[in-house]
This record gives C-alpha cells, structure tokens and sequence, in this order.
C-alpha cells in the first residue's frame, strides 16, 4: 500500500486520525453520561411519584377521616333525634339556639380545614337540616341524588365517595369538587340521616408535589378507572374529563393492565401507581367505602423527558462548545504533529491527558457509587453480601471486610422486620425479579435504622447472577409521622391535649392509681356564658378567650397534671396523687384565677383591651374499679351542672354514691 507523502493528503489524514480518536473518546464518556442522567431520571420520576401517591392517599385519608369524625359528633346526633321527636315551645327555642350553635361549629372547622366548600346534614326523608352554606330561600331535598341514597343504605362508619365534576356554584370557573357521604347513625344503632362534606379537588390538587412545582420538567397525569383525566389542564397534559385512550394511548395500555411500573418512550419516561380507595383505605377508620362505578381506581403516573445525547446538548449547551473546541485542538495538534516531531509529541502528551480525563471520569462514577445520597448492595443467591457502597457501611458501623462475602445481609435486619425482607429477596429471587420492603437495620453500635428496600436482580442466559438494591433512609419519614402523632393528639387551637390525648393518659394513670393505692381525681371546666362572647364579640374573640383559659390554669396547675380541652369550652384536668380536699383546692384556686385575669382581647374589641369572664368546676374522684374515665366524666359533668344551676362562677363536688353537693 502506497503512502501519500504530499504534505496536503498528510494532512487529511493526520485530521481523519484526530477525528476518529477524539470520536472514540468520547462515545464511551458520552453513552457512560447519558446512561448516569437516565438512571437519575428514573430515580427522580419514582421520587416523584411515590411523593404524589403518599400527599394524594394522605389528603383524601384524612377527608374520610374528617367526615366520619363529624358524622359522630354528639351534637349532630341529638340535634337529629329531636327533630324527629315531638317538641315543646322552650325545646324548640332551645334547639334553634342549638342549631346556631352546630352551624357555627361546623363553619369553623370547614374554615380551619380550609379544602372543603361546604357541610351539611341531611334527615332520612331527604331533607336538609345543617348547612355551612347561606340558608335557602326554599326548602331543599337530597333523597334523589346518589350520595344521599348510597349513604342511606350504608352501614355505620362507611363513606360513599362520588368522582370529581365541576363545581355547579362556579360555573365558567376551572374548579372540581367531590362528595363524600355517610350515615349518621344514634349510638344505639339508628339511622338518623346522612352528612354530605363537598371536597374542594382544587384545593387537594394544590397541595399535592406537582401542583406545587416540586419539577419543572416532570408531568402529571392521573385518571380514573375508564382512563378518564382528573387534573384540571393547568396541572397536566389532559383536560379533566378527556380520555387518556385518545391523548395517551400507549400510557394509558400499560396502566390499564399493570397496577404499577415504568415505561419508556422515545421522548419521556413514564412511571405509574395505582390505588383503589375502595379496597385500600387502610389508613382510615372507615368500614367500606363506595364509589360510582367506574371512577375507580385511580392511576397516578410522572412523566419526565428521556435524557438522550440531544437532550444533554440542550440541557448543557456548553458541553457542545467543549467538545468542539476538543475536535478542533485534536486537529490542530495532529497538523503540527505532521509538520514537527516535536508537535508529535505534544500531541501525544494530550492523547495522555484525554487519558487520564477518561480515567478520572471513571473514577468520578465509582465515588459517585460510593457517595451516593442512598445505599446501595449486591447479594447472591444465598443472601451473601457481594458489593456494598460506602453510604451503607457508613450507616451500619462496619468495614467493607467486615461485611462483603461474610455475612447474610438478613443478619443485618431487626428480627422484626426479617419476615418483609425475607418476602421481597424471595420475589427478587422470582420470576419478576423485583422486590422492595421497609425494615429496619440493626447498626453496629446497637442503635435501629429505618430504610426502604428497592431491589431488582441482575440475570443473563444462565439465570440468576445477583441482586441490586437501593436503600433509603427513612429517618425523617418515621420522624414526621411521630410529629403527625403528637400533633392528632393536640388541640390545635390552644396547644393543650385533646380528648384521645387525654383518654391515652387514663390508659396510664388509671392502673397507677390502682397499683399505688393513690387517689386520682378529675376536674370538669366549662367557660360562663361563653356563647354570649362568640355572639357579641365574634368566635376570633371566642379564640382568645379560649387561649387566655388555657395560659392561666397552665400556670395555676401543678407538673404532672393532665389539662385537656375536650371541645368547644369545654376543659378536664386529670390530677394524679389527688386528694378530695386537695382537688377542691386546686379547683377553687383555678376558679379564681380565672376570675380575677380577664382575657387580653385588644382595645378594638373593649375599652380596655380586656374582658372578663368566669368558670364553672366539677370535680369528682375516679374510683379504682373503675377502668375508664367515662363514668367519672359523668360524674364531673353532673358536679359542673349543678355549679351552673347554683349561679355559675363556683366549684361543686360530686361522688359516686351522693347527689350535688
């Protein structure tokens, strides 16, 4: 083969050369970094939509949950039971006054809740009884539609939930809601209508990842159960209401067939969850729930562009800079590698050092392995640690020595949590080669880890080689469901214990009391005329009021006694170690007290910016046979009565075996 000795084919040919090599180069550099921002696509999209279905499950958990509570207020129940019961003169005064009363209350906690636009409480013929809603010109009727009629033939604690349509009172208006219905039955069992509590989807829609902005590049889409779109067109790529067979038909193929998984497309990469509230509301106190048919389950689905080379360029114009200014420094060193040798080796050094980038990106990757915000493992068949990154070692306290080809990763598990991760090795171990599962790791040091386990199995023509898990720390999570915890067991308004609060501190004090021989007793406070202030000064001053008791019997009460506001202004205080005598003396203190520190309500609201106002106490004791504080609840409430009909402002005792004294 001749050679071209011309100094012009020298030079083409010294250019081809530095273009091949460069090209070369880079194709691994390019299809390693591609690879990488796939894997982080992916990572993010899953993020995403775990984030989603964990903020969409939690808003529509909690919705049940405010209907059924509300359902069971004892104030609801008698003001359905005396409508139906034949009235006298000063009974109906008292339950229009009643009715106020409910009405307030129940404009309040909508107000406080903030997602819903409206309540209302329905009789057993339909008819309309409460509402939040301004009173109707005309009587109106429920008994034709199917909230109404599904509730009615419910049992107890059970939830009909209808699917989002357009607001009708918003007419022109992008705005959705959905009603959730159920029975509101007697506590001996009867039937005495339904509650009706309208969700505002809006309002939910808002709250969820991507109504907030969590990605800008990622995509929403959630549907029903016939593939029709539930986001408004501002949250997603489909309209409420259109079908996904005609916008997204290949998404929506593999959602109607799999409960969850990812698929890839040329331009995006989708990943889905489904839940059908009808069959997994787990997390609710609800017995059933019903839905019209069709409208479940809902499908969940992130949608996030397919990195490829053209979407890197994009995404990083400056990369397409270096890489040709690397072309163009390549060619002009292979053209002074021609006319110099001296230019030969120059251009060799630079080959070195294109080298050493290659090897140092490499590098780059392996720390990135090993630093990885997650854990990241590989086991063999037999649960053998094979490969495990430095953020793992570093959570559990070993050396890789200590762990890698030595040690079962099961051993590393609590025993309690050894049964889940023992499910989801067998299903890596299966056919679908994926698993995951939440346990706990057992450190070195003695201390537990919450993480959760994402594991898929690396296979080839012989089967099985290894497994590949992701593990993440749920610390923060766990953390975050303990605040829930203390926070559903708060009065919200005046940071005091709420009545499952209070009745969690029985569970304790009472076998104490019994075990010790110690008496325990209870007081039962109730703000004078306390609806007089909501109606001459507004609930905001009511609030205040409210805030100001609290501070005060805070500061009147002993460490160790239990003060809980049980509703409305009503208040108890649990006293452990409590004498008779000493009871009555820490209620007559907390009385005057409150007699004597009026309430700071500002000076737009007085003349003096405070208001006075009183209480009334019964105080009783919790006998040692007793196991719950029901009776002695009673018992302190007959006492508060009698204070009452005594002239209020004034502490009366009450026993188990004597009248008001």
């Amino acid at each position: 083969m001749r050679i071209p000795r011309s100094l012009t084919h020298r030079l083409v040919i010294a250019s081809v050369l530095a273009i091949v090599l460069v090209t070369l180069v880079l194709i691994p550099i390019t299809w390693s970094n591609t690879t990488t921002r796939f894997e982080s696509s992916r990572l993010t999209a899953k993020t995403l939509l775990e984030a989603e279905y964990d903020a969409l499950l939690q808003g529509m958990n909690e919705s049940l949950n405010h209907a059924l509570a509300i359902a069971e207020f004892p104030s609801v129940r008698q003001h359905l039971d005396r409508i139906r019961q034949t009235q006298n003169p000063y009974q109906d005064v008292w339950s229009d006054q009643n009715e106020d009363q409910i009405r307030g209350m129940l404009s309040t906690l909508l107000t406080h809740f903030g997602r819903y636009t409206r309540l209302v409480v329905i009789d057993t013929d339909g008819r309309q009884r409460l509402s939040t809603e301004d009173p109707p010109e005309s009587e109106i009727l429920h008994r034709n539609h199917l909230y109404f009629r599904e509730a009615m033939a419910m049992n107890p604690r059970s939830l009909y939930l209808s699917a989002p349509y357009p607001d009708p009172s918003r007419s022109g208006q992008e705005v959705y809601v959905i009603d959730i219905s159920t029975p509101i039955v007697s506590s001996e069992g009867e039937q005495l209508g339904v509650l009706l509590l309208t969700l505002n989807w809006n309002y939910l829609l808002r709250t969820l990842p991507h109504g907030m902005g969590a990605n800008a590049q990622a995509s929403a889409v959630l549907v029903d159960g016939q593939g029709n779109s539930l986001l408004p067109v501002s949250h997603g790529p489909v309209a409420f209401g259109d079908s996904m067979k005609d916008h997204k038909r290949v998404i929506w193929l593999e959602m109607e067939t799999r409960n969850r998984g990812e698929l890839l497309l040329d331009d995006e990469l989708v990943v889905f969850q489904t839940h059908d509230l009808r069959t997994h509301h787990f997390r609710t106190a609800a017995m059933q729930v019903l839905s019209v048919p069709g409208s479940q389950p809902w499908r969940i689905a992130i949608s996030v562009p397919r990195p490829d080379v053209a979407f890197l360029i994009a995404e990083s114009p400056w990369k397409t800079s270096l890489v040709v200014l690397t072309y163009g420094l390549a060619i002009g060193f292979s053209v002074f590698w021609v006319l110099s040798n001296h230019h030969q080796r120059s251009l060799k050094e630079k080959a070195q050092n294109l080298s050493q980038n290659a090897r140092s990106y490499a590098r780059e990757l392996t720390d990135l392995y090993e630093n990885a915000p997650c854990g990241y493992h590989s086991l063999d068949e037999q649960g053998v640690i094979q490969k495990i990154n430095r953020k793992e070692l570093q959570w559990l306290g070993y050396s890789r020595d200590e762990l890698v080809g030595k040690r079962y990763y099961r051993d590393l598990v609590s025993p309690e949590t050894r049964d889940a991760f023992d499910e989801a090795f067998k299903a890596v171990l299966a056919d679908g080669h994926e698993g995951s599962a939440e346990i706990e790791l057992m450190c070195k040091n003695g201390e537990k880890l919450p993480v959760a386990i994402e594991a898929t199995a690396q296979t080839n023509a012989s089967g099985f080689q290894y497994s590949r898990a992701m593990v993440f720390d749920l610390t923060d999570r766990k953390q975050l469901e303990d605040l829930l915890t203390t926070q559903a067991m708060t009065d919200p308004l005046t940071g005091l214990g709420n009545r499952r609060f209070l009745e969690t501190q029985a569970e304790l004090e009472i076998p104490r009391s019994r075990r010790s021989g110690e008496p325990l007793t209870l007081i039962a406070a109730d703000l004078d005329r306390f609806k007089r202030i909501n109606d001459d000064y507004g609930h905001d001053v009511g609030d205040r009021v409210l805030q100001e008791f609290a501070k005060t019997a805070q500061t009147e009460l002993r460490d160790g006694d239990i003060l809980c506001r049980m509703g409305g202004e009503e208040f108890t205080v649990l006293l452990p170690n409590t004498s008779k005598e000493h009871a009555l003396m820490v209620a007559e203190r907390l009385r005057a007290a409150v007699e004597t520190n009026p309430a700071e309500v500002g000076i737009d609201t007085t003349e003096d910016g405070y208001l006075s106002y009183t209480a009334s106490l019964g105080v009783t004791l919790v006998l040692q046979d007793e196991d719950s504080l029901k009776p002695a609840i009673k018992r302190a409430d007959e006492a508060l009565y009698a204070a009452k009909e005594a002239g209020r402002n004034r502490v009366q005792w009450r026993s188990a075996d004597m009248q008001h004294t």
